[in-house]
């Protein structure tokens, strides 16, 4: 049988490819925007820039800029400061920027977006921005549909309406500041909300003027570092309901006008090593047929009202390790045919003329509750075990 030797065909092959890919690579467009008109040759403003330059383009962009930006079905456009810009809606009644049917679109700051009805992005992947604040629109800061959005190490503040909206899609915030806007800090539906920390800064929800984070409509939240603190409007740090799911860890949802956390309507939240804290509205309060799931190291504490309230058939469960004292109501109370299931022992205390474990109508309690004094809580509320 005679060998075949494919070495010096793989070689040219191996070659071309590398050489189509250089080629491809010195193909992407690179220009200069400058909407000072300061620099000969520039473009002198986004918009002209955009109309004029090829998908895979990178723009530099220097000088404050007065625009209204439309990106639709263009892919590969990178925006880069060197130095602080302002991008100021020319319109005011219209979008600052809007990208639609797009992906690989990418910001990247120092750069402040400023008025008009703030950002809007729909159906569109990976578009990324970076170092960028968003403020003073009219309505919301920026507003997603059916996207892929990452926000890293900016802030999203002073707008009329809510600061981030999302409706389907991802929308990841990594280190941003939601603050001092209208109504809720981020308001998401049927969205996988990931908000964590960026280069080791927290996403901070703090001081907005109706209520902290909503997640709603089989939303998925996963957090980390998190911190929910001093939102107004008797309302709540944290609200999630509809068939939703939020994992927290690290973190603190605190100081926040109304309830802590509100988790309704067939929904799971699950904390862990997170402090809940100072809420005027109470610490966490979970119902209609939803899961509360400790895993340690979670701290509720100096709420006013009730510590945890489990009702309306939902159950609590807990890893063990984990404090609820100090709140001005009774510690934990189960209500409504609702279930606990301490696994390992909590520090469960109550203030003074208050209940540590409060049972009521038909609720059922599994595990050792028989260091939580005082409680009301006897026989009839009690599992049986099973031996």
């Amino acid at each position: 049988m005679k060998l075949r030797s494919f070495g010096p065909r793989l070689l040219i092959c191996l070659a071309t490819l590398l050489l189509s890919s250089l080629s491809f690579a010195q193909t992407e467009n690179t220009a200069t925007i400058d909407c000072s008109g300061a620099t000969p040759g520039a473009f002198t403003s986004i918009t002209q820039a955009i109309i004029s330059s090829p998908d895979h383009s990178v723009f530099t962009v220097t000088g404050n800029c007065t625009d209204n930006i439309d990106i639709q079905r263009r892919n590969d456009l990178s925006f880069f400061a060197t130095s602080p810009v302002t991008i100021q809606a020319g319109a005011p009644d219209r979008s600052l920027l809007i990208i639609s049917n797009s992906q690989d679109i990418d910001f990247s700051g120092p750069i402040t977006m400023n008025g008009g009805t703030g950002v809007l992005v729909a159906n569109s992947n990976n578009v990324k921005f970076f170092s960028v604040t968003m403020q003073n629109s009219s309505t919301f800061g920026i507003s997603t549909l059916n996207s892929q959005v990452q926000v890293f190490n900016g802030s999203v503040s002073t707008n009329t309406r809510s600061g981030v909206v999302t409706f389907g899609g991802t929308m990841e915030l990594d280190g941003v500041t939601i603050s001092n806007n209208g109504r809720i800090g981020v308001s998401s539906a049927t969205t996988h909300l990931i908000m964590t920390d960026g280069n080791d800064l927290p996403t901070i929800v703090s001081n907005n003027g109706i209520a902290g984070v909503q997640i709603s409509n089989s939303s998925q939240g996963d957090f980390t570092d998190l911190q929910i603190t001093n939102n107004a409007g008797n309302n709540f740090g944290l609200q999630a309901f509809t068939n939703t799911g939020v994992v927290m860890q690290g973190g603190s949802i605190t100081g926040n006008t109304g309830i802590g956390v509100n988790c309704v309507a067939t929904t799971h939240c699950e904390f862990f090593q997170t402090q809940i804290s100072g809420n005027s509205g109470g610490g966490i309060q979970i119902s209609t047929h939803s899961e509360l799931a400790l895993d340690g190291g979670v701290q509720i504490s100096s709420n006013t009202g009730a510590g945890v309230l489990i009702d309306q058939a939902s159950a609590f469960g807990s890893s063990g390790g984990n404090v609820i004292s100090n709140n001005s109501g009774d510690a934990l109370i189960v209500n409504a045919l609702s279930a606990l299931d301490f696994v390992a022992p909590d520090t469960i205390t109550a203030t003074a003329g208050n209940l540590a474990l409060n049972c009521n109508n038909g609720s059922m309690v599994t595990g050792d509750i028989s260091t939580y004094k005082p409680k009301k809580c006897g026989v009839a509320f009690q599992a049986v075990p099973i031996h």
